[in-house]
This record gives C-alpha cells, structure tokens and sequence, in this order.
C-alpha cells in the first residue's frame, strides 16, 4: 500500500497552525478573585475575575465559556449568567485586560451543605471561530447552614434569616434536645433578602430552628 506524504507547503501550513494555536492557549490569564464564595443568600453566586491577553501584537477572540462540575455539583450546580460572553465573541486587543463579573453559577434550591466544585475554562483563539480551550480556573461555592437571627422588637420578638435559597421552615420547640420540632405558624414577610418572622413575647422558654427542605 502506498503512503501520501505532506507536501512540504502542506506541512508548513500545519505547523504554521499548531503553533498559532499554542500561542493563542498561551496569551491568555484567566483569573478568579475570589474563587471561593458561599451560597447563603442566593441562587445565583457571580464570580468576579480577570481576562489578560497577554500578547502585544495579536487579538485574541474569547468566542465561549464552558463549565465541568465535579461530584455533587453535577446534579446541584448550573452555569448561570455568562456577563463576559453576552455579546459573542469577546475580543481582548494585544495587552488589554478585562476585569468584572466573568460568570455565575446557579444553585439548586434542594443542595444540601457542603463544598460544590467546578471548572471554567474559556474558548477562543484567533478569529470568531475558534474553539480551542485557552485557560481554565477551578471554583468552589460553599453551602453553609442558614444563619437564623432572634431580637427583640418592642415587647415581640423577630426572627429572621436569608432568602433565597428558598424552602426553609422555621420550628420551634420548648426542649431543646427534644424532638417534637413543630412549624411556627405566624407567617413570615420577605424584606431586604430577609425572611422576617415576628412572635409574641412570652414567659415559656422556646428554642428555635430552620429545617431544610
């Protein structure tokens, strides 16, 4: 069987392309400050970070955004709002950088407590059509137990803790270490990300807890 070899334009022309494509990954800094946050309080965490092309002479297209979620976060996490790649393709001219929100991430509101990872790794390269991988940045969102704060408001007493995330239930109970949790039944208002419970003052000792879901 006979064998093609390149010709030697044809193998230039590939050269010429492998390493366009190595200096494009290369021109790149990708940034995330932080890159940890916490998940209290929202469904929607935004990521600030910075986007440098790093090369002075040539443009550099960022034409997309894709996200890899590790373990749990697969089933917890979504791309949210990509602020960045809203008007596609994003070019960064030689040495210009950019520095905002570069995406969000959406939470579910059934994710339990813990550490939810995930990579971003931004697409591009030399023209609009580019799709190579330039650089990516690992993130973590930490859920956390819900604060639940309790004042005194006049002679009641208000309770309050952040929303979203949603489906919170607030339970009170007279023991502590007791298990007869039951649901407090006076509704709660949301006001400024806060849901606000107020009680009336009492002499009977009441401890008070979120359940979730």
């Amino acid at each position: 069987m006979k064998t093609r070899r390149l010709k030697p334009i044809k193998k230039l022309t590939a050269l010429l392309l492998l390493l366009a494509l190595a200096a494009a990954r290369a021109n790149l800094s990708f940034t995330l400050t932080p890159s940890v946050k916490s998940g209290v309080g929202s469904n929607e965490v935004t990521f600030i970070g910075t986007l440098t092309n790093t090369s002075l002479t040539t443009n550099l297209f960022l034409n997309n955004l894709q996200f890899s979620f590790t373990n749990a976060a697969t089933n917890f996490l979504a791309p949210g709002t990509n602020v960045f790649f809203a008007n596609v393709p994003g070019i960064l001219l030689p040495g210009e950088n950019y520095t905002d929100v570069i995406f969000s991430v959406l939470l579910n509101p059934a994710a339990t407590n813990g550490d939810y990872a995930g990579t971003a790794t931004v697409q591009g390269g030399s023209n609009i059509f580019s799709s190579a991988n330039l650089s990516s940045q690992t993130f973590h969102l930490i859920l956390t137990p819900a604060p639940l704060a309790i004042t005194r408001s006049s002679t009641n007493i208000l309770v309050q803790w952040p929303s979203p995330p949603a489906a919170f239930t607030l339970q009170q109970n007279t023991n502590l270490a007791g298990t007869n949790w039951l649901t407090v039944s006076s509704p709660s208002v949301f006001t400024n990300g806060l849901n606000q419970t107020i009680l009336s003052s009492t002499n009977t000792r009441q401890f008070y807890r979120l359940k979730y879901p």
